[in-house]
């Protein structure tokens, strides 16, 4: 849906262009919905990770929580999926071929012995599960969808604070972050953001919403004098700014992205969204928004994972 301007028209829906862009998140939907309600039928799922635009990544995700929603029925060996690359657009591979055969044998003709089990992906370090984690198990427990994620020096925080800030047509709405390594003793170093954005919800009285996009200053750097645990830059610094284009509204979610740059129109972003010379020490950071010389408060804290 981010790039809905690259393909046909055709194949959506007149009411998906609004998800379109920014707005991707506020889709009512995800795909694992769609597939799921192919149950209790079989079905195996395929991806070409030769084309982008796919969304390879998205699929792997939502590949998996159907197949929690297959397994949560007792049907797991009814759904399969494979995505590779390698071949062209709607086309096959001959290694494809006896995964194929099984589906077909097995749940069309009736061979039940044949083995449907199949995962093959491209992601052995994709952190899926953080997707359903949230489904809960037990009757207790309140879903929750985890709004941060934290992996590999690629973070996206959201903003629990400050939410219902007034924001006015026209009116300048500011976003920034801070960073600091929070010990008493460490070296001195250098720490920074590669590529990064706020994107910022507003509500308006009609029960409409938009969403602002900050673009943050890009291989932005600061320097941490050694033995300093305080944040930099001051408080009183936002990144990246817009203006309101409409609406007398309030802010009603706003959230941090470092998801480091693409290297070419179309492609995804490489490498990690953070960066810092001292790997020993924790790199934290948290950011803000503002409006009219009234800022939401930074929010909670949250300590950079460099890992993968």
């Amino acid at each position: 849906m981010e790039d809905i301007d690259d393909t046909d028209y055709d194949w959506f829906a007149g009411q998906m262009h609004q998800f379109g862009e920014n707005n991707v998140y506020k889709l009512p939907t995800d795909h694992d919905e769609l597939m799921a309600m192919v149950a209790p039928r079989a079905l195996l799922e395929t991806g070409n990770t030769d084309y982008y635009w796919l969304s390879n990544r998205s699929n792997y995700i939502s590949a998996r929580a159907t197949q929690r929603i297959y397994n949560a029925f007792g049907i797991g060996d009814r759904f399969g999926f494979y995505i590779d690359g390698g071949r062209r657009h709607c086309g096959t591979l001959p290694a494809e071929a006896p995964t194929i055969s099984a589906f077909v044998k097995k749940f069309m003709l009736g061979e039940k012995s044949v083995n449907s089990d199949v995962e093959v992906n491209p992601y052995p370090k994709l952190d899926y599960a953080r997707w359903t984690a949230w489904w809960g198990g037990n009757p207790d427990h309140d879903p929750k969808f985890p709004n941060d994620w934290n992996t590999g020096g690629t973070v996206v925080l959201s903003l629990k604070k400050g939410l219902g800030l007034k924001i006015h047509p026209g009116q300048t709405v500011m976003g920034g972050y801070q960073l600091a390594i929070r010990k008493n003793v460490h070296p001195a170093a250098t720490v920074g953001v590669i590529g990064a954005n706020v994107q910022a919800d507003v509500r308006c009285p009609d029960g409409t919403s938009y969403t602002l996009t900050l673009p943050m200053a890009k291989n932005q750097t600061y320097a941490i004098p050694a033995n300093n645990s305080s944040y930099f830059p001051d408080a009183s610094t936002h990144q990246g700014s817009t203006a309101a284009p409409q609406c007398h509204g309030v802010l009603e979610g706003a959230y941090f992205s470092a998801l480091g740059l693409s290297t070419k129109v179309g492609k995804p972003p490489t490498g990690s969204g953070f960066t810092t010379t001292d790997l020993k020490d924790p790199l934290k950071t948290r950011f803000q928004c503002g409006s009219d010389g009234v800022n939401t408060g930074f929010g909670l804290p949250v300590t950079v994972n460099f890992q993968p």
